[in-house]
């Protein structure tokens, strides 16, 4: 009985991958065809041989690696800076001590409930004022702080022992040393979490982008999936070859923290 029930949940979960892995596959198999065999009926999958002509044409067409190293610099400053402000503020909400810190904490927790188009207009104002409309670093600064980061590192630091940061005080650490030299080792599952979650959404934006840049030098690989989506012509061939691009660096992300990054769903699990 207990084979049995452990065969059907490794069936069930053989199945369940396999439908969220397929459209990945599917992407993958249509970056390797023409536009025209992408709009026949009925779909094929698999077509031999394979063609590269999507991927050219982003190549020549426009200054992809450029692109391409754009959306990383974006996604990797952004999450850096992000998580370290996430740490703080939840290192800073779960065991400081100071005046109405349960109350600031819960206006934070509001914010969750704010949508982003809520705030885009005068979002879009504040970056005018501050002179960074076509500048990277204006789709850098805006985002740092996400109360969803700094929720999940409150959440996960108050399992971290009061005794602990004390007798580090008693041996005369300040609270810099203690949040550099205790809390950020011992919050590695959080910040595989926070890592992956941050550069993956800075990765993929294109809301932000684009109101903030007009200028092709400064395009993200999101923007430059649209200059092939005209109003009478598509570039499908095109488009799956930037879809298949653009997957290649979240899913290695992924795989380099995917350790820390379980044990942080589980650390959250059990403690939470």
């Amino acid at each position: 009985m207990i084979y049995k029930s452990k065969l059907i949940s490794r069936i069930f979960t053989l199945i369940l991958a396999f439908v969220f892995i397929s459209p990945i596959i599917w992407v993958v198999m249509a970056s390797f065809k023409t536009t025209a065999q992408l709009e026949t009926y009925p779909p094929s999958i698999f077509t031999w041989p394979p063609v590269i002509s999507g991927f050219i044409n982003i190549f020549t067409s426009m200054n992809f690696l450029g692109i391409i190293g754009n959306t990383l610099f974006v996604a990797t400053v952004s999450t850096i800076i992000t998580v370290f402000i996430c740490l703080a503020g939840g290192y800073a909400l779960s065991k400081g001590v100071f005046r109405s810190k349960d109350t600031l904490a819960l206006l934070m927790i509001m914010t969750l409930f704010v949508g982003a188009q809520v705030i885009m207009v005068p979002l879009f104002f504040v970056i005018k004022d501050l002179h960074l409309l076509n500048s990277l670093w204006g789709l850098i600064i805006p985002a740092v702080f996400t109360p969803t980061g700094t929720f999940i590192s409150l959440q996960y630091m108050k399992g971290i022992p009061n005794e602990l940061l004390e007798s580090a005080n008693i041996d005369g650490a300040n609270e810099w040393q203690i949040f550099t030299r205790i809390i950020i080792p011992l919050s590695t599952p959080l910040i595989a979490v926070l890592s992956i979650f941050s550069f993956t959404w800075r990765w993929n934006d294109f809301v932000l982008p684009l109101i903030v840049i007009n200028n092709t030098k400064n395009y993200t690989i999101q923007m430059a999936l649209g200059m092939y989506q005209g109003q009478y012509n598509i570039s499908w061939d095109s488009i799956m070859a930037i879809s298949a691009i653009s997957l290649i660096v979240p899913i290695i992300i992924f795989l380099i923290f995917q350790k820390a990054f379980v044990r942080g769903l589980m650390a959250g699990g059990v403690k939470y």
